[in-house]
């Protein structure tokens, strides 16, 4: 794999063959390399960093204006945190990375495969009376999981690169739902500046971490018909407050244990990008996360390259000027070399600049999202292109809509089931909210998963037992 040349172009259609359409996407746009010799981890090249750093400050100015301190801990846990709840440790064990020093026969620390261990042993220090609360922060950093399937970049890696949890403790219960109810209002904004209308379920409390009170999940939805899960804010109730002694004196001087939340999301909003808003060429990106809004290039005539340079410089100056992310492309290539590497790497207006574009005062602009050229007048070219990175912002979210809308179909009994997951969709169907249907309809057709229940009351009978039932739950494959 280390001598394979990474891919400069897209060989196959998205719908065809997602999977290699992916591998060749995030390649060619210049995202990542992962020839990197350790299975599992890969290297962020310059455009994909920038890309997930425009993601990143974007929930770390959100986490800040809700006042979440943003910390770091260490990415080895010793085994005295790591054991402390039993059930978490049996839970990540044979995924852990055991870690040894050079005098020790015996591994004694691990990995950290999430925030756990490493912060709430801390927590326990940290926290004395009601003063001390609430407690609210986070953290970004890797998480290292052993997978042991196969794994797929950014998608399910060994090390989970630009991974955010976000942990907190609270004097009661009511003030914990409170605290999901702004992780989810953080999550909603954060979703909208991808313009992924992302499944929103609830979990069941034993598909929760043991002891927690519920958990809202978050779900993409994949070309060839998986979901992706992504992101969840988990009401953690008592359960690690106890494993961990996190305890507190309330305003009576009475000892009580505190209740938690942790919410969690990382480099995955990116594959939903990817998935969802790319077509055939590669990357479609919205104009809210794109390292560069607009790229200036620029159609070198012998003779005449200082002019043309010149008056790429002086629109990218009031572009930027206006706010927008610009780069100037001057690069000796041909321009349909130039036009072919920016829409693979997705960037949302490209505009074109030379001699007879200067002579003129008109200007070709390239819109990434319908893939179209739009001339416009050298004097309207900033406020026009103010205008086009709102509208695609908007037009790529309704586009998004359109295709969840056509994946998600209704079905009242299992033959109907099978057959929307034969067509690559996801089926939502009435389910009566016991765990013994829940795993019923796991057992339906292979492969599929009841992942989640609408949020929404409804009414209707179970696909499993055909008892009335109030939810309706999401059934697909899954990564």
């Amino acid at each position: 794999m280390e001598n394979e040349e990474l891919p400069r172009a897209i060989t196959v259609k998205k719908m065809e063959n997602f999977s290699k359409w992916y591998d060749q996407a995030i390649a060619a746009a210049g995202l990542i390399d992962k020839r990197y010799n350790v299975k599992g981890m890969f290297v962020w090249l310059n455009y994909g960093l920038e890309t997930m750093k425009i993601i990143k400050d974007t929930w770390d100015g959100l986490f800040k204006k809700s006042n979440i301190k943003e910390m770091y801990f260490p990415l080895i846990i010793p085994m005295k945190y790591a054991q402390q709840n039993s059930s978490w440790f049996e839970g990540f064990k044979s995924e852990a990375f055991w870690v040894k020093t050079m005098d020790e026969n015996n591994a004694s620390h691990i990995l950290r495969p999430t925030g756990e261990p490493a912060m709430y042993p801390m927590f326990a220090l940290w926290i004395r009376t009601y003063r001390d609360l609430p407690l609210r922060i986070y953290e970004t950093v890797s998480s290292f999981r052993y997978e042991t399937k196969m794994t797929r970049p950014i998608i399910r890696d060994r090390e989970i690169t630009f991974w955010y949890e976000i942990h907190t403790a609270h004097q009661t219960k009511e003030e914990a739902d409170k605290e999901i109810e702004e992780a989810v209002r953080i999550n909603n904004i954060i979703w909208n500046k991808l313009s992924i209308p992302v499944l929103k379920v609830e979990k069941p409390k034993w598909e929760c971490f043991p002891g927690a009170v519920g958990a809202i999940e978050y779900y993409s939805i994949m070309p060839d018909g998986r979901v992706l899960e992504n992101g969840s804010c988990n009401h953690l109730g008592q359960a690690y407050a106890k494993k961990f002694n996190i305890k507190f004196r309330d305003k009576d001087n009475k000892e009580k244990f505190v209740w938690q939340t942790c919410t969690g999301n990382g480099a995955r909003y990116l594959v939903a990008v990817i998935s969802v808003h790319g077509d055939d060429k590669g990357l479609v990106l919205p104009p809210e996360i794109a390292p560069v809004q607009a790229v200036i290039t620029t159609i070198n005539v012998k003779g005449e390259k200082n002019k043309v340079m010149k008056k790429a410089e002086e629109i990218s100056e009031q572009l930027e000027k206006s706010g927008i992310r610009v780069y100037v492309d001057a690069d000796e290539k041909t321009p349909g070399e130039k036009f072919f590497e920016w829409e693979i790497k997705g960037v949302p207006l490209r505009i074109e600049v030379g001699p007879k574009d200067i002579e003129s005062k008109n200007y070709f602009v390239f819109r990434r999202d319908e893939n179209i050229k739009i001339s416009m007048s050298e004097k309207n070219i900033v406020p026009e292109c103010i205008r086009l990175l709102t509208e695609i912002q908007k037009n790529l979210l309704k586009k998004a809509e359109k295709f969840y809308d056509e994946k998600i179909t209704e079905a009242a009994d299992r033959k109907q089931l099978k057959n929307i997951i034969e067509q690559k969709k996801i089926a939502k169907v009435p389910w009566c909210e016991s765990e013994e249907c829940w795993n019923k309809i796991k057992e339906f057709e292979e492969g599929i998963e009841l992942f989640g229940a609408d949020l929404k009351k409804h009414s209707g009978k179970c696909i499993a037992c055909g008892k009335p039932s109030a939810k309706k739950g999401y059934v697909a494959k899954t990564y």
